[in-house]
């Protein structure tokens, strides 16, 4: 019974909204517009070979001018699985603001098969920022992560998400305060 109305939702959101490929095809357009109606805003889409999607930036101009005026020059990025009808990886680039919300400086969207992505990604978060001085990432240990950020921004400093540590401490110790207390110094600090 689930099948047949998961079969349903899925008819009728193509009906409504067209498939993941019709949708991907109009990426170009919905770049123009964006770059058209908000001047400075900052895209960019890969394609392989055959024309076929392969990744797509975006940083809005609201987000850049925001970054440049009012933030901590300190950028976290993050990735995550999407699993509805048009699966992938959306990448984010965000920072903290003075009471503690989070800010989305930039995003993406690809399939991560490869360690090329965030690459591509940080180049672009690059070309979007410009040089920054006393930059610094926070992240979780993901290898390609490591090495697009050594590679885009040599003189960046690298951390670990506190959230990331505090969780290998706990496995680590079999503790559960233990993870707690180092998260609440990091949090302090």
């Amino acid at each position: 019974m689930y099948s047949k109305a998961h079969q349903a939702l899925d008819y009728a959101l193509t009906l409504t909204y067209g498939s993941c490929e019709e949708t991907f095809k109009l990426l170009p357009y919905f770049r123009y517009v964006m770059e058209q109606q908000s001047l400075g805003t900052i895209t960019d889409i890969q394609c392989m070979e055959d024309n076929k999607f392969l990744y797509f930036f975006m940083a809005i101009v609201a987000s850049i001018i925001g970054f440049w005026r009012c933030i901590r020059l300190v950028i976290v990025v993050d990735s995550t699985f999407l699993k509805g009808r048009c699966r992938g990886t959306v990448f984010l680039a965000t920072t903290q603001v003075d009471n503690k919300q989070a800010y989305l400086i930039a995003f993406g969207y690809g399939d991560p098969k490869n360690n090329t992505y965030w690459e591509w990604f940080l180049d672009c978060l690059k070309g979007a920022l410009g040089h920054i001085k006393d930059l610094v990432f926070i992240s979780d240990r993901h290898l390609s992560i490591e090495a697009g950020i050594a590679s885009v921004f040599p003189y960046a400093t690298h951390t670990i998400c506190a959230w990331h540590f505090s969780e290998n401490i706990r496995k680590c110790f079999h503790r559960k305060d233990v993870g707690q207390i180092m998260f609440g110094a990091a949090k302090s600090y």
